[in-house]
């Protein structure tokens, strides 16, 4: 006799599953980052060079694993999260999220001053932190990637752009690079949710998000936000 399948659960209990389980899973995650870099500077010149090598790689594989669980979470709530509009100084947001950045891997210049838009402050921070690691998994190897955000208004819209310097995409795959998963020829082994999340959380605003060959043969993100 065949048994009744289990009620599926909706949409709000998986949401909120995944965010319960990206959120417990940060904790050690980062207790974990700090361990190594603790061990690394209390003990690495009494490791050989393949012990080294072992502990370097062991860093990687952790802050990657983080840095997959950040976007599933962000992924998430750019999709269901309520939004909660306030102004937002995109200067302040480049600076800060630029801060953070190695200036080995990555180094941002901003034009003129950059405008206050209105928008839930969480997904604009989300939509130019997940452009500017864009930019720095895709750093060449000789050096680090430079990116250039300027904005402008046109047709009723502050655009903003995000340019590299990297090795771009073809144009035949600029629209690819927004699908869930996506992980094109500049990959740097995430879990592809990038632009991804940057197109959704744009688009519950009202806006548009697109990608364009850049002047120098990089690639141009523009952020299109409602005035």
């Amino acid at each position: 006799m065949a048994t009744a399948d289990p009620q599926q659960p909706d949409a709000e209990e998986l949401v909120r599953f995944v965010r319960m389980a990206c959120h417990g899973l940060r904790n050690p995650l980062a207790i974990a980052t700090g361990m190594l870099e603790l061990l690394e500077r209390l003990a690495g010149d009494q490791l050989d060079a393949e012990s080294l090598d072992l502990l370097a790689r062991s860093s990687s594989a952790v802050r990657r694993t983080a840095d997959m669980v950040l976007s599933m979470q962000r992924h998430i709530g750019a999709q269901y999260r309520p939004l909660q509009p306030v102004p937002v100084d995109l200067d302040e947001v480049v600076t800060d999220i630029s801060e953070g950045l190695d200036p080995a891997e990555v180094v941002v210049h901003v034009g003129a001053a950059l405008p206050t838009i209105v928008a839930d402050r969480d997904m604009a921070e989300w939509a130019v932190h997940e452009l500017l690691e864009n930019a720095r998994r895709h750093a060449r190897a000789e050096g680090p990637v430079t990116v250039v955000v300027e904005a402008h208004e046109a047709d009723g819209r502050c655009l903003v752009t995000v340019t590299d310097d990297g090795d771009g995409v073809p144009a035949a795959r600029h629209e690819e690079a927004f699908g869930e998963g996506a992980v094109l020829d500049r990959s740097g082994g995430g879990l592809g949710l990038g632009l991804a999340i940057v197109r959704t959380a744009l688009t519950r605003h009202g806006g548009a998000a697109w990608v364009e060959d850049g002047p120098d043969g990089g690639l141009r993100a523009v952020l299109a936000w409602p005035t």
